[in-house]
């Protein structure tokens, strides 16, 4: 992985475009398979039911008709408790009431009378009257209906034979229909819910005894229409189509068995009641009435997307659907062209959304986004066009297919996570890797190329090449192998980073990521530093118990700018820092050979020691290819007085007293903390015995 990559989408936070289109697609295709199979498809059907049951339940755009008005044979009808005896007694349709039902028709025949009288423009009987009752009951519902005939509309119903067999045709006894040419007319009262939930969504409006029995139909047999659309054209309105979604009149912050609400049966005949809540009649007139079952002995309840209702109440619904044109455009579920569309729409958008987008919270959050603009058009449509457009198929599609992108980068993620955690874990400290892993955005912004304040550490072990040549292989790579192991244990243990090895030098650096505190980097660096000379003590009385010959090195550390990032080619790069600050700190390692000392650090990190007296100012010095002088400062002796006499002897000769620098340079022997350094002045001395007229202070260094 690579920055450039990163940079370039090639390796993404979440991976490659096309791998997250590959992986969207493949949801997609699942989502497609899952519609398909008819397990898992039934699931889903019912699931794009509910929905928009949801949406049904919720629309309120359509009011209950005023001029449509339920009768219902309930609870109190049929008890008549809530009335007293001497008024039954007083009223022989009420006395008639009192026997057990089913009543004498008379009773029927006494209330479409009364309603028709009252101006009731239609009369709407959803009761079953096939089977004779007393010939006086039955010959006066027959004149009943035969004076009012162009009002009244009878029911008919589909029931099952003997044992669940075929289905039949049952309908009102022949007294009841009239003549040839001018007989009443009659409606079947079915409702054929949906065969997996027993929901009514549809209104039937014609059908014949085949279609009952789900058999072929034969172009000659009759025709039967239902209740409400033999209704809605005696009022002169025209029933078109076979079948229909229909809308449900709906009244805000009220149920649905409260809409078309039953007024017992009985009340039309109480003569107080008449007079104040039928006003005589008045109430009735130029109403559509209905008469039917409205108590749960009867058994007539149906289960809608808006809840359960009476029968008589799901034909006044629809009844209101005819009348004012009130209809869902019902595309179904389970139309295979039409899911077939919205699968291809719902590839189409979540591609989209793959392509432009790349993080996995964007893409979450656009499942989310996305569910709800779904959610806020199948509303829109539903209240503004009525179209229930059965599109749980695209969603179901866009949210797999990114749900499938999310999940695929998640893993890519995960297993690039590891990938670079392996990596990290090998140049840096634990709990520096960990934090990158944590938060990797901090490193592929480094890895991109900035410029930082970085602190660089080289140690290099003395004569190694020498020793290459003489000391048996096997026994020098273990040796080195051991060393090398050691000193990154202290690095990381100090929070810095192992830029590289070098042969056996090492790189290494603090701050390349960003970190504010230059202070600790500095402090780290050298306390570092100083661990790895200690470390390297206890090796070096280690190998020569073995009979090994010791390691000696040098350490040379700097503060500076310098670029960071990944540095390579596609196929093999490393993050490491360059520029001068490295170049700088590489040839301070350097000259700790030359000043005779293990660890040199230059000025921009002693500056942090200054009031440090454990550190002691050596040289200034200018390397080649850098103009300005650099100052070198070394860990100070334990004795006082031998760094009273070094640092008078930088002194001394930095100003151009190299008479008295050479003088003190006599104090220094060969067992002093400064023998190395004090040999070096010495070397400079005498190779150039007086200082140029030009004379600096800075100590030009011509080698590498």
């Amino acid at each position: 992985m690579t920055s450039k990559q990163q940079q370039n989408g090639k390796f993404s936070m979440g991976g490659g475009v096309a791998k997250r289109l590959l992986a969207c697609f493949m949801g997609v295709s699942l989502s497609a398979l899952l519609w398909v199979f008819p397990f898992t498809g039934e699931v889903l059907n019912k699931q794009t039911r509910l929905i928009e049951d949801y949406f049904v339940r919720n629309d309120h755009g359509l009011q209950p008709r005023k001029d449509i008005v339920f009768l219902g044979v309930d609870a109190d009808s049929m008890q008549l408790d809530s009335i007293s005896d001497e008024v039954i007694r007083s009223h022989p349709v009420l006395d008639k009431m009192s026997s057990a039902w089913p009543w004498d028709r008379s009773v029927h025949a006494a209330m479409i009378d009364r309603l028709a009288g009252a101006g009731a423009k239609l009369i709407v009987v959803d009761l079953i009257i096939a089977q004779r009752s007393s010939v006086d009951g039955d010959k006066a519902l027959a004149e009943a209906i035969a004076r009012h005939r162009d009002k009244i509309v009878l029911s008919s119903a589909f029931i099952p034979g003997e044992d669940g067999g075929q289905m039949r045709v049952v309908e009102p006894l022949d007294a009841l229909l009239g003549p040839l040419g001018n007989e009443t007319a009659i409606g079947f009262v079915n409702f054929w819910p949906h065969a997996q939930d027993g929901i009514v969504r549809r209104a039937h409006f014609y059908k014949t005894l085949s279609a009952a029995n789900h058999a072929d139909e034969h172009p000659d047999e009759p025709v039967f229409q239902s209740l409400a659309s033999v209704a809605a054209e005696k009022i002169g309105v025209t029933t078109s189509g076979r079948q229909k979604r229909f809308r449900m009149a709906r009244i805000k912050g009220e149920n649905a068995d409260q809409v078309y609400k039953a007024r017992s049966y009985y009340t039309v005949f109480v003569p107080e009641i008449w007079e104040s809540r039928y006003a005589n009649g008045d109430f009735f007139k130029d109403k559509i009435v209905f008469i039917g079952p409205a108590s749960p002995l009867f058994q007539d309840s149906h289960e809608t997307p808006s809840g359960p209702i009476l029968g008589a109440q799901l034909h006044m619904h629809v009844l209101t659907a005819l009348l004012e044109d009130a209809w869902y455009s019902d595309y179904g579920a389970n139309d295979r062209r039409r899911i077939t569309m919205f699968v291809l729409l719902g590839l189409v958008l979540s591609f989209i959304v793959c392509f432009i987008l790349n993080r996995t919270w964007i893409i979450g959050a656009a499942i989310i986004l996305g569910g709800i603009f779904w959610f806020y058009l199948e509303q829109t449509l539903v209240d503004h066009r009525q179209r229930l457009i059965g599109s749980m198929a695209s969603l179901s599609a866009y949210g797999l297919g990114l749900l499938c992108a999310i999940i695929w980068q998640a893993m890519s993620e995960r297993a690039r996570r590891q990938q670079l955690h392996r990596h990290l874990r090998r140049s840096m400290s634990p709990d520096v890797a960990d934090a990158i892993i944590r938060a990797p955005e901090g490193y592929y912004k480094a890895a991109s190329g900035n410029r930082r304040e970085v602190t660089v550490l080289f140690t290099d072990i003395r004569g190694f090449t020498h020793r290459s040549e003489e000391q048996d292989a096997g026994e020098l790579f273990t040796q080195l192998n051991t060393y090398l192991e050691r000193m990154v244990e202290v690095i990381f243990s100090h929070g810095g980073t192992v830029d590289k090895f070098i042969g056996d030098a090492i790189m290494a650096t603090w701050g390349e990521l960003g970190e504010s505190d230059i202070d600790n980097q500095l402090n780290h660096s050298v306390l570092a530093a100083q661990k790895m000379l200690d470390v390297l003590g206890e090796l070096n009385k280690s190998w020569e118990a073995d009979g090994l010959k010791p390691f000696r090195i040098g350490v040379g550390i700097h503060h500076g700018e310098a670029i960071v990032g990944e540095v390579g080619s596609d196929q093999r790069t490393d993050f490491t820092v360059i520029g001068d600050a490295v170049n700088l700190a590489s040839r301070i390692e350097g000259l700790t050979k030359a000043l005779g000392v293990d660890l040199l650090v230059s000025a921009t990190v002693a500056e942090k020691f200054y009031n440090n007296s454990n550190w002691i100012y050596v040289a200034k010095v200018r390397v080649m290819g850098r103009d300005g002088g650099v100052s070198l400062w070394t860990p100070a002796s334990v004795i006082p007085e031998e760094n009273t006499v070094m640092q008078l002897v930088v002194n001394k000769y930095t100003s151009g007293d190299w008479v008295s620098a050479n003088e003190l340079l006599e104090q220094i022997n060969d067992e002093s903390h400064f023998a190395g350094v004090a040999k070096f002045y010495r070397r400079l001395l005498f190779e150039v015995e007086v200082p140029a007229p030009d004379w600096d202070g800075v100590i030009a260094i011509e080698t590498k």
